[in-house]
C-alpha cells in the first residue's frame, strides 16, 4: 500500500478537524498494528490486485502481509461479499476506475495526501 500522510487520512479526518492539537498528540505516539488491522491490508491488498489485473480472488490464496495468510474463509466471508456488491452495484460493468490512486489537496493543505481505494465513475458520476 502507497505511503499515506501523517496530518491527516480518511479515518483520522474528523478527529484532526475537530481537534487540530491532535496532530502533535499523535507524532508522539507509537505506530502500532494489530493482527486486525494486518488481516485488512491483506484483504485490502488481495481487493486491489483483483481489480487491477482482473484475477479472481482465489488467485491471491496464500498471499502473505505480515504474517497473516489470506484463507479460503477470509476469501468467502470477506473479498467475495464486496465483490458481490461490487456486480450489484455495477451489473452492467460500466464502472470506469483506478486503484490506489494518489491523492492531495495541493496547495489547499500541503502535507496532506495519500491514496485513494478505488476511484470510480459511471458515465457522467463520481461513484
Amino acid at each position: 500500500m502507497a505511503k499515506h500522510s501523517d496530518i491527516v487520512g480518511g479515518s483520522s479526518a474528523k478527529r484532526v478537524i475537530n481537534c487540530p492539537g491532535s496532530v502533535a498528540m499523535v507524532a508522539r505516539m507509537p505506530n502500532l498494528s494489530s493482527s486486525y488491522a494486518n488481516e485488512g491490508s491483506l484483504l485490502h491488498n488481495a481487493a486491489a490486485r483483483c481489480l487491477e489485473t482482473t484475477c479472481e480472488p482465489e488467485d491471491c490464496l496464500g498471499m502473505t502481509f505480515e504474517g497473516i495468510e489470506l484463507t479460503q474463509e477470509l476469501i468467502d466471508n470477506k473479498l467475495i461479499p464486496a465483490f458481490d456488491l461490487l456486480a450489484e452495484y455495477d451489473p452492467k460493468i460500466e464502472l470506469d476506475f483506478m486503484v490506489e490512486t494518489e491523492v492531495s489537496f495541493g496547495d489547499f493543505l500541503p502535507g496532506v495526501f495519500g491514496s485513494a481505494d478505488v476511484i470510480g465513475r459511471m458515465g457522467d458520476k463520481a461513484v
